[in-house]
């Protein structure tokens, strides 16, 4: 059977729409994903440092000092990032460059804590590397969503 080049530039739109909607997917799961902890680090600092997550003490058990100044900001930084998210998504703008800001920020982080494993038991590691992968993981998918040699800015 000959297809037409309409009916192969439609099922090429078709697949470009698809691999769109998975990425924008992604890209709202970690906004949802880390909604919690921007919200617990920025209003309750202290909360997040002892007890995150529901009182696994996954920070606390660094043994590093509390710094209310370092987690609040470090909540603030969640949800402006959380905000810009949200804000691409509805405003349909470009996914990229916050998908790649979520992947540099979710590898960064996941390569911190993979570092520092010792005083956790098992399941505590495998929880929280498998908590970790989701965000960069997420992110990549979100930028392997794009079209290859689809432009970054949206013409209208």
């Amino acid at each position: 059977m000959i297809q037409s080049p309409t009916t192969v530039d439609n099922e090429a739109e078709g697949v470009t729409m698809h691999r769109e909607r998975i990425g924008r997917i992604s890209l709202g799961l970690i906004a949802v994903f880390m909604a919690p902890a921007a919200v617990q680090a920025a209003f309750t600092p202290r909360s997040f440092f002892d007890n995150f997550p529901l009182g696994r003490h996954w920070i606390s058990g660094t043994g590093d000092p509390y710094n209310e100044h370092l987690v609040r900001d470090v909540g603030g930084l969640f949800a402006a990032m959380i905000i810009v998210t949200v804000w691409t998504l509805w405003r349909r703008h470009p996914t990229r460059p916050i998908a790649t800001a979520w992947l540099i920020q979710g590898v960064l982080h996941l390569w911190f804590h993979g570092r520092h494993l010792h005083g956790y038991q098992t399941t505590e590691r495998v929880g929280l590397i498998a908590s970790l992968t989701a965000v960069p993981l997420l992110a990549a998918v979100t930028i392997w969503t794009r079209r290859t040699g689809q432009p970054d800015i949206e013409v209208q």
